[in-house]
């Protein structure tokens, strides 16, 4: 199973922080990606030029990260559960992408949460969790 936790990390910056989990990742070195469009919007929209910091955990150990290309980043090879923790920039008010300041906060899936791929059809869950302090 995929986690994903994702947290208004720093609304007055329009941050989000993410965390996305999986349990048994791919023992090649498991891959991440954002899609580069979104169903009914079918511009190129570059979604992981939002990513501002992204870093990788396994077993409280920090795991490589290489990004393959504008969109995808292969996770070093990892026994156990592996966490990817980003910070995605959040200051677009469409429904295509993500929005946070200090009233409120909207995203859209497509553009917040890494898919490890291999792993599409597998059960996921997402913890919204409320900004730290006021």
């Amino acid at each position: 199973m995929t986690h994903y936790a994702i947290r208004p990390a720093d609304p007055g910056a329009h941050l989000f922080h993410v965390i996305c989990r999986v349990e048994k990742p791919d023992p090649q070195g498991q891959l991440f990606m954002l899609p580069v469009w979104i169903p009914g919007s079918y511009m190129v929209r570059e979604f992981a030029r939002h990513i501002v910091r992204i870093t990788a955990l396994a077993g409280g150990r920090k795991v490589a990260l290489t990004k393959l290309d504008k969109h995808t980043w292969r996770a070093a090879p990892a026994k156990g559960p592996i966490e990817v923790a980003y910070e995605v920039y959040a200051w677009d008010l469409s429904v295509r992408a993500a929005h946070l300041d200090q009233t409120h906060g909207f995203f859209n899936g497509a553009c917040m949460f890494l898919l490890p791929i291999g792993l599409e059809h597998e059960r996921c869950r997402v913890d919204i969790l409320p900004p730290a302090g006021d």
